[in-house]
Parts: C-alpha cells; sequence; structure tokens
C-alpha cells in the first residue's frame, strides 16, 4: 500500500512540473491554431477515391472530428467501406494539434487491425484555406519507406476535399495515391 502511495505521489508530482513548464499563453496558443481548423468540425460523408496501377476505387464513409482534451486536439473518428457493403468496414483515429514550440502542427493516426502509427507535421496556408501535412514513414510496407504529402481544402463550409501524394524509397517521383471528397453530413 506504501509502494502505491508513493507511486500516485511521484505521478502527481510529475504533472505538475509538466504544468509549471508550460510557457505561458501556451493554451492559448494552441487554441488559435486550432480555431483555423474548426470549420472542420462535425460530421462528413466522404467518397474515397483510390488511385493505383490497376485504375480507380472508389470506397464510402464518413469522418466525424470532434475537439478534445480540453479542445487542445481535434479527434477524427474515420470509417471506410465499399460502397454496397457496409460491413465490410475499416476505421482509424486521427489526433491532431498545434504545436505552438514548433509552430506547426502534429497529428498522429491509429489504425484498426494494424499495429503502425503514423505522425505528420503540417501548416495551415490561411489564404488558400489548406491545411497540408508531411510525413516520413520506415518500412511502410515492411520493405520500403514511404514519403507522405497530403492537402486538406476546405474553401466553403460544406465541403472539403484531401488530397494524398505518395512515394516509395524505390520511386523517382511521388504519385497520387488518395482522394477524398467531403461533404457535411445533414442531421
Amino acid at each position: 500500500m506504501r509502494k502505491h502511495t508513493i507511486g500516485l505521489a511521484i505521478l502527481a508530482l510529475v504533472f505538475t512540473a509538466a504544468a509549471a513548464r508550460s510557457e505561458p499563453g501556451e493554451y492559448e496558443k494552441i487554441l488559435a491554431g486550432m480555431a483555423k481548423l474548426a470549420p472542420l468540425v462535425g460530421k462528413w460523408d466522404a467518397v474515397w477515391k483510390f488511385h493505383d496501377k490497376d485504375g480507380v476505387t472508389e470506397l464510402a464513409g464518413t469522418h466525424t472530428i470532434t475537439p478534445v482534451l480540453d479542445k487542445t486536439y481535434f479527434q477524427w473518428e474515420v470509417e471506410r467501406h465499399p460502397k454496397n457493403e457496409p460491413g465490410k468496414s475499416r476505421s482509424f483515429l486521427v489526433f491532431t494539434t498545434f504545436n505552438p514550440r514548433s509552430n506547426r502542427y502534429d497529428q498522429t493516426y491509429f489504425y484498426s487491425r494494424w499495429a503502425i502509427r503514423v505522425t505528420e507535421t503540417g501548416e495551415f496556408d490561411d489564404a488558400k484555406r489548406e491545411f497540408r501535412t508531411t510525413a516520413f514513414i520506415p518500412l511502410e510496407d515492411d520493405v520500403q519507406d514511404e514519403n507522405v504529402r497530403t492537402v486538406l481544402k476546405f474553401a466553403d463550409p460544406d465541403h472539403a476535399t484531401y488530397t494524398h501524394y505518395s512515394r516509395y524509397s524505390h520511386e523517382k517521383s511521388e504519385r497520387l495515391d488518395l482522394e477524398i471528397q467531403l461533404t457535411r453530413a445533414r442531421p
């Protein structure tokens, strides 16, 4: 019991020290960064178009984006499935935050049925209303490294377009890998 109490006390000190280390105004900077992405909050119907050497595969799905952890993060609950087979669903979670120390966004993906975790860094272009990210994924397919670049455009409140480009280590140039058309779901 004494070890348990000491462990809790140490844990409380760690959290207190972490809070004391944060810069003044850091939370406000996070909120200001997240406000730029706030138009994405809500539920979206999605049409996924995967581009590969055999053509385009189209899937349906939803993206539900909510603020979590005192609005420090946005949580994306993403689901996709073949258009006529909703029972063959795949899903993943994305957590997005603004890092005031790097002045960039950090975005991490967690997938169902797959232990890999992908972290991207990004920026928001106010003039173009674009959220752009990049990532390096070592041994993405267990053989080759992958470089990823994404662009999420949301020029109007009811439509957004996500474009994903990829380049594996053996490829000379990037290729269009995925396009997702997002339309705000109606209540």
